[in-house]
């Protein structure tokens, strides 16, 4: 339920491309955090990973309290963590007209 983009659980709702971005979005985020998609984390707002990861950036908590501390040990390009973060949070953002489509997300990710 987690990886599903949140118009797809209404029952009415007819999937689009823009679903698969956001579960690519919440595999994203599960990589980089190390953490479950329902685990956002003790000081998580209850509402899940893409929640608490969002939280974070916006209170520009440090990126050594988001990132998978595995990870962390291998990562020495800051800048480039960053920059596979803010492409995941586009990938889950509520509105999926906004969410970019796939190929930028693959361009994106290629760039970094």
């Amino acid at each position: 339920m987690h990886y599903m983009a949140p118009e797809a659980r209404m029952a009415a709702h007819k999937l689009s491309p823009k679903c698969d971005v956001y579960s690519f979005g919440i595999v994203l985020l599960e990589m980089l955090t190390g953490r479950t998609p329902d685990n956002g984390g003790i000081n998580s707002d209850g509402k899940g990973l893409e929640s608490f990861v969002r939280k974070a950036f916006r209170q520009r908590r440090p990126l050594t309290e988001i990132i998978d501390p595995m990870l962390l040990q291998e990562v020495h390009a800051k800048k480039q963590v960053v920059r596979a973060f803010h492409i995941a949070l586009n990938c889950t953002e509520l509105d999926p007209e906004v969410r970019p489509k796939m190929r930028l997300v693959s361009d994106s990710l290629d760039r970094i």
